[in-house]
């Protein structure tokens, strides 16, 4: 029984690893959301709050994250929709999305202060992970930069991390 499990798994795995190498595809592995794996469709004309999107790693988030592999991160704001940072956390309208941190791996991080507008054009994307790397530290995104909407197929939740420090 237990050499018939082993076999499952692997060959589940690399089952996973096919259909993952595959471009409409994508394997999570952070957990700023589930972890997964998800179906990858062209970005909508309209975006709405929830919606998961795959961008490029801004230049300023690359000292914190290889620049190799896109972020998958929900669209916590549109066009019009206040975002604020107040006493050290991220607030979309009365929602807490957690705390903004000042640092990680010991280098500073850059983030929003106060409040600001969402732009036409533009989204704000946020988890509510703690220490997830995304608007909160490089501002809004231009719709044209996301390289597409993600569909959960496959997911399940991350095990909760001891290090809270480390961004991702």
């Amino acid at each position: 029984m237990r050499r018939q499990t082993r076999g499952t798994v692997v060959l589940g795995l690399c089952v996973l690893g096919v259909v993952a190498a595959l471009p409409w595809y994508r394997v999570n592995i952070s957990p700023s959301v589930p972890y997964g794996l998800y179906r990858l469709q062209p970005v909508p004309a309209t975006l709405e709050r929830g919606d998961l999107v795959v961008l490029p790693v801004p230049a300023s988030a690359q000292p914190w994250h290889s620049r190799w592999l896109p972020l998958l991160k929900p669209v916590a704001a549109t066009a019009g929709q206040d975002v604020c940072v107040q006493d050290d956390t991220l607030w979309i309208g009365a929602q807490s999305y957690g705390p903004v941190r000042h640092e990680a791996h010991g280098r500073s991080l850059p983030h929003l202060e106060g409040c600001a507008i969402v732009a036409p054009g533009t989204v704000f994307l946020a988890s509510h992970a703690p220490a997830s790397l995304d608007s909160r530290y490089f501002g809004p995104v231009a719709v044209s930069s996301l390289t597409a909407h993600a569909f959960p197929v496959l997911t399940w939740s991350p095990a909760p991390r001891a290090d809270k420090a480390r961004v991702h």
